[in-house]
Formats: structure tokens, sequence, C-alpha cells
């Protein structure tokens, strides 16, 4: 079977570089979630600016559950894009979309390119839908996942606080690519049974 990656390193638009997470960028991250200005950082899921989160990122590096897609400008890190996975239990044809850009690189398409990626990747790697997590004031967020064709499925009233300590009301955004039952081992298995004897 063809390896769903083997299309990194990819360039991209002449003057990006697309490919996935490895263990010589953990300097570059450290700076790049550096330079993402505080109050953004405020609502992320964890909180990336101290070293050793991005060192614990580069040591348990595996691609099946947590992958990362970086984008570069030359030898500049400009955006992290990550896909999450749980393969373990009825979840596991369902993988998570998070998002960061530098930036000087926003409202130039870099964010839809990515995501793009994710949705391209879908397929090879049996993921049936796509989700995003977004807070109620991320409005740039949500206009790109509803302009890609993701629709809001739920709202969690006040289920994530930030990092300031403020309460947020929490938006799942989905997109279904393949229907899931196509995707499910034990589809696959009803499959070969159904042909077993014929009649």
């Amino acid at each position: 079977m063809i390896d769903p990656l083997h299309r990194y390193p990819k360039r991209v638009a002449d003057d990006l570089l697309f490919r996935p997470m490895e263990e010589s960028d953990e300097a570059a991250l450290v700076g790049f979630f550096k330079r993402i200005p505080v109050d953004e950082r405020q609502l992320f899921k964890d909180d990336v600016t101290p070293a050793e989160v991005i060192r614990g990122w580069i040591r348990h590096l595996d691609y099946t559950n947590i992958l990362p897609i970086l984008a570069f400008e030359g030898p500049r890190l400009i955006a992290d894009a990550t896909l999450h996975r749980d393969r373990r239990g009825w979840a596991r044809h369902v993988a998570k979309i998070r998002l960061t850009l530098h930036p000087d690189y926003r409202h130039r398409g870099l964010a839809h390119m990515l995501v793009q990626e994710f949705i391209d990747l879908a397929q090879p790697l049996k993921i049936a839908i796509l989700q995003a997590e977004i807070l109620d004031i991320q409005d740039e967020a949500r206009q790109l996942f509803v302009g890609m064709g993701f629709q809001c499925v739920a709202t969690l009233p006040q289920q994530a606080i930030d990092l300031a300590g403020v309460a947020h009301d929490l938006l799942i955004f989905s997109q279904t690519i393949t229907p899931p039952e196509r995707l499910a081992p034990e589809a696959w298995l009803a499959e070969a049974d159904a042909d077993v004897g014929g009649g």
C-alpha cells in the first residue's frame, strides 16, 4: 500500500514547502509560537510557549495519532497544522484539525491550503470525518471552516476556559469526507463474508 505521506515534502505556490514535523524542528517551533500574539496564545487549548512542551512533541512523534504538517517559506516556519486522531475507540474514524499561522502570513490563502491538505489526506488515511473545535470569539476561524464546507454541528456552552481564565462557548465544526460505515473494519469483514459461498 502506498504511504499517504509520500507526497511530502511538497512544494506549494513556488515559494512554500509543506512537510511533516521532524526532530530537527524543535528550535523553529519554539521561536514560531513565541511570535504568536499573546492574546491569541491565550485562546490555545494548551500553553505552547514552554520549550519543554515542544520538546515533548518532538520526542513523541507518531504520525498515526498526531500528524503535524509544517509550512515553510524558505527556512522560516510560518504555520503549524495538526491532525489529531484517537484510533482505539468508536471515534477512530474522526480526526480533529488544529491550525496556527504566523501573523505575517494570514489572509493569503495559507490556512485554506493547509485545511485542504487534510481533506485530501482523509480518505487515504481512512478518516471519514474532519472536525475543528473553535471558540465563540474566533470569527476568522469560523469563516474559514464554513467557507470550506464545514458545518457547525454543536455549540457547547462555556465548555472552554482560555489560558487567561475566561469562559467561552465551544463550537464543533464538522465535515464528512467519506460515509463512516465504508471505513469501518467491521464493514470490510461483512463484505468479505457476504462474498463467501455466493448463492
